[in-house]
């Protein structure tokens, strides 16, 4: 087991809690162990070829947990004369925080890996998810009027394999031929209305992103300076490369200006050193009114 090594640790952890502070230390180490080499072969799956710092740590961190609990005493064990009770409700305070902050770095951590291993996304590598996205719902599209016109055709008797050479499983061939609360048959109306919106929605905004990908594409030919816009005390930087319009002052701006750049829904971003908000013609709309100037549009 990954946690062999605490065994001793977890053991005087349960000493003055448990009858059998044995068994208790051995349970807990085999489930922490189990649980240890699952977030290993979840993080190797995700492609991370180095797991030892992620381990290193979650182990730091279960044996100040183990170190912590190891002061937590019962009377039950003890005996009630002079028991320590404020002392104890200290110790058992520091084991809930040694805890907690063991199992929330562990999410924390096992989230950021993960991310950090996720291909980068930039306007091609959406676009192109888009357009795949597009196809495959038009696909479907076809593919549900296709069945409701076999549906129709077969006036109740049973379509099951004609159903399948459309390209429908046979559970599901098998479902759609089910009357539904209203006794109608096939795919329903409002389910091949609402993949066309989500069609005519993902059209738009492969729309919105070939624009944009059009001007970071003008913008590293022509000069990064054409994204640079020149404001009193500062300047308005169109970053394509981030998605976000960021206004990026030589100074902290006065209490009124923070105010006004809220309003206009701009968040300050200490990373980027910059009040940014995301990147689209709302936004500059919204700059151009704030500041009374002319931006190129995307």
């Amino acid at each position: 087991m990954l946690l062999q090594e605490f065994k001793q640790d977890a053991i005087s952890a349960h000493r003055w809690t448990s009858f059998s502070p044995e068994k208790r230390g051995e349970n807990l180490i085999e489930s922490y162990s189990k649980e240890l080499e699952t977030d290993i072969r979840e993080l190797t799956a995700a492609g991370c070829q180095d797991v030892s710092r992620y381990v290193d740590r979650y182990k730091r961190l279960f044996s100040a947990y183990l170190v912590a609990k190891s002061r937590v005493a019962s009377p039950m064990i003890t005996g009630p004369a002079r028991f320590p009770t404020n002392k104890i409700q200290k110790s058992i305070r520091s084991e809930e925080n040694h805890y907690n902050i063991w199992r929330a770095w562990r999410e924390k951590a096992k989230k950021a890996i993960i991310k950090s291993l996720e291909p980068e996304i930039t306007y091609m590598s959406e676009i192109e998810r888009l357009k795949t996205e597009i196809e495959r719902r038009k696909q479907l599209q076809e593919t549900m009027k296709a069945c409701n016109v076999v549906i129709r055709k077969a006036k109740g008797a049973d379509c099951t394999d004609a159903l399948v050479k459309l390209g429908l499983s046979k559970n599901n061939a098998i479902e759609i031929q089910k009357p539904d609360y209203a006794n109608r048959i096939g795919f329903a109306r409002f389910s091949m209305t609402n993949n066309l919106v989500a069609i005519k929605n993902k059209e738009q905004r492969l729309k919105e992103l070939e624009r944009k990908e059009a001007s970071r594409v003008e913008a590293e030919t022509i000069g990064n300076n054409t994204n640079e816009f020149q404001i009193e005390g500062g300047k308005i930087l169109l970053n394509f490369e981030e998605n976000r319009l960021q206004i990026i002052y030589d100074s902290k701006p006065d209490e009124a200006t923070r105010d006004k750049l809220k309003h206009n829904g701009f968040k300050w971003a200490p990373s980027q050193g910059a009040w940014q908000r995301q990147l689209t013609n709302n936004a500059l709309w919204s700059t151009e009114r704030l500041f009374s100037i002319k931006l190129k549009r995307i």
